[in-house]
């Protein structure tokens, strides 16, 4: 696991899987990174339980993969990177990415911005 900055992640955007830790409503009214998938930290740990299928039909986007070094964490501010990096190393996760600038970071820097966001909303 490493960090990732701004310029890296700006310029290889479409290369990266991002998974947005915040809740659905803040995506609504913050917005998002373009292309990347929520799944609040709340729901982390239980989501990383589903099977493939379960997890897809719920998320909207396959199951995080363990190997994947094109994996993304970020958030608004930062502190839920931290909070899902906890879990993802628990769970074994190691080659994955944390943007700890995140959000608000990404905002600041005039990174392309999804407003307002969408996410996945699971049909029932």
């Amino acid at each position: 696991m490493t960090d990732i900055k701004f310029e890296e992640l700006n310029s290889n955007l479409s290369e990266f899987h991002v998974v947005d830790v915040r809740l659905p409503n803040e995506i609504v009214e913050q917005g998002q990174l373009p292309g990347s998938h929520v799944l609040p930290v709340q729901e982390l740990e239980e989501a990383l339980k589903m099977n493939e299928n379960d997890f897809k039909a719920k998320y909207g986007f396959p199951k995080l993969n363990v190997e994947d070094p094109s994996l993304v964490i970020t958030c608004r501010s930062g502190r839920r990177v931290g909070l899902a990096q906890e879990i993802l190393k628990a769970k074994g996760f190691s080659k994955h990415r944390l943007y700890f600038g995140s959000f608000l970071d990404w905002e600041k820097n005039g990174g392309s911005i999804k407003k307002p966001g969408e996410p996945f909303k699971p049909e029932n």
